[in-house]
C-alpha cells in the first residue's frame, strides 16, 4: 500500500524538525512545487524516505508505515570498546543544509565535513582541512557522544583497521578528546601525515600506533620522533554507505 503524504509529512516533521512544507523541501534538497505535487498525488517517492532516513538516521519503515514498524533510531557505536570489531551498528549518510544550534538540544546540529582524509594504512598526506560539507545529526544524540561544538567528519583511506572500518568510511571525530587512552580509536598526526589507529605505551617509553588489521605492523615512535605527534580528536561514530 502506497504512503499517504500526509502520514509521511507527520513522520517526517517528526524525525527532521521541519515545521512547514517549504522547510521540509529544503532539506532533501528539492523544490518546494515537488512537495505540492506530492500532496495533491496523495503518494511519496521512495527516494525522498531513503534520504530522510540516511540524513536522520531513522527507519525508512517507520517513515513508511509508522506504528506497524519500530521507529529504529540508529544509535552511534561507542569506539573505545570492542563493538568497534564487530562490524555492527554502523549507519550510512549523506550532507544536507547547514543549521546552526541555537542552544536547543531538540534542534539539529550541522557538524562540518573537512576535505583531508584519514589514512587507515601508511599514513595520508591529504592534509587540508578546509569545509567541503556540512552533515545535520540530532542534537541529543550528538551531546550524548561528546562535545558538538569540536566535532568534525573526515573520511577513510585504506584498509589497516579492517574489519572495523573499511575504506571509504566515514567517521565523526570529537576534537576536545586530546588524552592518550589505551584502546581507543583515534585520529592522529606524525609529521605531516595523519592516521586512524589505537595507540599503545611501551614500557621502554614508546608510543605505538596500532591497526586492528593484523597485516599491519605497528608504526613505533620513540625520542624526538614524538615531538611531531599529535592527536587530532576520539573517533566517536563511524557511518558507511550501504547503497
Amino acid at each position: 500500500m502506497a504512503i499517504s503524504f500526509d502520514d509521511f509529512f507527520r513522520r517526517a516533521c517528526e524525525a527532521t524538525g521541519a515545521k512547514t512544507q517549504m522547510e521540509l523541501a529544503a532539506l532533501l534538497g528539492i523544490n518546494r512545487s515537488a512537495i505540492t505535487q506530492a500532496k495533491n498525488r496523495d503518494a511519496v517517492p521512495e527516494k525522498w524516505l531513503l534520504n530522510i532516513s540516511r540524513k536522520f538516521a531513522v527507519s525508512p519503515d517507520w517513515l513508511e508505515h509508522g506504528d506497524e514498524y519500530q521507529k529504529k533510531i540508529l544509535r552511534p557505536v561507542q569506539l573505545n570498546s570492542d563493538a568497534f570489531r564487530s562490524g555492527s551498528g554502523y549507519a550510512s549518510i549523506s550532507t544536507s543544509r547547514h543549521a546552526e544550534p541555537d542552544g536547543d538540544r531538540s534542534e539539529i546540529i550541522s557538524i562540518p565535513k573537512i576535505s583531508a582524509v584519514l589514512c587507515a594504512g601508511g599514513g595520508s598526506f591529504d592534509v587540508e582541512g578546509s569545509v567541503i560539507d556540512h552533515i545535520p545529526l540530532p542534537s541529543p544524540m550528538l551531546h550524548s557522544i561528546g562535545n558538538p561544538g569540536s566535532m568534525i567528519f573526515m573520511d577513510v583511506s585504506g584498509d589497516s583497521m579492517e574489519p572495523g572500518i573499511y575504506n571509504g568510511d566515514t567517521v565523526l571525530i570529537d576534537q576536545s578528546f586530546k588524552s592518550f587512552a589505551a584502546n581507543t580509536v583515534l585520529a592522529v598526526g606524525y609529521d605531516e601525515t595523519i592516521f586512524i589507529k589505537r595507540l599503545i605505551r611501551y614500557a621502554d617509553g614508546g608510543l605505538g600506533l596500532i591497526s586492528d588489521n593484523p597485516a599491519y605492523e605497528p608504526i613505533k615512535l620513540y625520542g624526538d620522533e614524538m615531538d611531531s605527534f599529535r592527536i587530532i580528536g576520539k573517533v566517536v561514530w563511524l557511518f558507511r554507505k550501504v547503497i
